[in-house]
């Protein structure tokens, strides 16, 4: 699967670590060790960023903030509609991800989440209408672009407009990372492109396993 010519100029993934994992150096130990585990691939160890309160609006225009996600396993992903490759393909993967965890009923505090960053042509219901062809559950965030940045600043995701062509389409400059959320709020690790569903699920096991043991 290509990617888009968005993500051809994206800031490196290393710059965004270091936005977004800033202020974690600095977080209160939470878990049990400061060991990182050497078979984890993407942990973000030992001091996870602890996310702060923010606001967004649901692809059915509801809240959606910093409660809605606690108690849950959280992939976020930050992309746009009008994406022609990255976009739907990382749709594509998080939605087998799921479908692998429903089958095996490990599903039930694990959420889906496509945030835009094109929220001038991303309405809820645009969100709506683009998520409804996965076969799993996607819940699409978005807002107002004040809404948006509260929730993309504090795990470090860059994003800008590109130039508008003739026909007055532009393309979204973005971070193509899929995002891992604890149930306790905090930014646990990050999958690059390109992202293949069954290394995604296994990772995904490990963590929690691991997470598991620490708390």
């Amino acid at each position: 699967m290509p990617f888009s010519r968005s993500v051809k100029i994206l800031i490196p993934a290393a710059v965004l670590i270091v936005l977004g994992m800033a202020a974690a150096v600095f977080t209160a130990r939470y878990y049990r060790t400061a060991e990182r585990p050497a078979d984890i691939q993407g942990l973000l160890w030992p001091h996870p960023k602890k996310l702060h309160a923010f606001e967004t609006v649901t692809d059915t225009g509801a809240r959606f903030g910093i409660d809605q996600l606690h108690g849950k396993w959280s992939f976020i992903y930050f992309g746009f509609t009008h994406c022609q490759d990255t976009c739907p393909f990382t749709a594509s993967v998080m939605s087998q991800v799921y479908q692998r965890l429903h089958q095996q009923h490990l599903a039930g505090n694990v959420q889906m989440l496509f945030v835009t960053v094109d929220p001038e042509r991303d309405t809820s219901q645009r969100l709506a209408d683009f998520l409804q062809q996965y076969d799993s559950p996607i819940t699409g965030l978005g807002g107002s672009l004040a809404q948006v940045r509260s929730l993309a600043s504090q795990i470090g995701v860059a994003f800008s407009k590109g130039k508008t062509g003739k026909d007055g389409g532009y393309d979204m400059n973005h971070s193509a990372a899929l995002f891992l959320i604890g149930p306790e709020g905090r930014l646990l690790s990050l999958f690059y492109q390109p992202l293949k569903p069954d290394a995604v699920f296994d990772r995904f096991q490990r963590i929690r396993a691991f997470i598991r043991e620490q708390t």
